[in-house]
């Protein structure tokens, strides 16, 4: 770990380590990519308020989110499929965001359940949710989740309609997938150590949906 420096070292070494279809899926966004262009502009478009000439001895970045001291005002926002990038991956997020103090939200759409996330980490973390036609079924997993003690639900309220992941429909990443082609087992085969993480892990289906969808 030595010789990374900057988040572009750490997409390198996961565009190395995952097979295609899921790392494309985390990389890339819907249809042309343009909203996701525009986000990366606007955040690029924040710049640090240099200040000389004062004490920092004190300085601190701690702040209050939803009620919550946080170390930072960061939150590991929501992803799908998180635990089919790395095994287990959603617990292994929660424990870092909580080891340093930040606010970690687990997707509906993860790999680890609610339980599962819950049965392995110290603290509360948050839950999203999606606006859903099936009210019964929302309300079950608002349930879960208050069940394991999750401290804030994150709703999310733009995704009336799918975008198309051009990538994904490529790869074969779609519902229900089409993973098993020649060009993906034979990538799937130059990942052995993602092979032998994802037979470890403690599910491979959407742990919150199974049975559901």
């Amino acid at each position: 770990m030595k010789n990374i420096t900057c988040i572009e070292d750490l997409r390198q070494i996961h565009k190395r380590r995952v097979p295609k279809p899921f790392f494309d899926y985390v990389d890339g966004g819907s249809y042309a990519e343009e909203t996701l262009r525009a986000n990366i502009s606007d955040m690029q478009k924040f710049k640090f308020r240099q200040r000389i000439l004062v004490d920092i001895s004190k300085r601190q970045l701690n702040t209050t989110i939803l009620g919550e001291t946080a170390a930072m005002p960061l939150i590991l926002a929501p992803i799908g499929s998180g635990g089919l990038q790395y095994m287990d991956g959603e617990i292994y997020a929660c424990r870092a965001a909580q080891k340093v103090g930040i606010p970690y939200t687990l997707s509906t759409m993860s790999i680890c359940s609610i339980e599962d996330v819950a049965a392995n980490v110290e603290k509360p973390f948050w839950f999203q949710l999606y606006v859903m036609k099936d009210r019964g079924f929302a309300k079950s997993l608002i349930e879960r989740a208050i069940a394991a003690k999750c401290s804030a639900l994150v709703l999310t309220v733009d995704l009336q309609v799918l975008g198309q992941r051009h990538a994904d429909v490529k790869n074969g990443l779609t519902v229900p997938p089409k993973l098993a082609t020649l060009r993906n087992l034979i990538d799937f085969a130059t990942k052995p150590a993602w092979v032998m993480g994802m037979l470890k892990g403690k599910s491979r289906n959407f742990g919150n949906i199974t049975g559901h969808v």
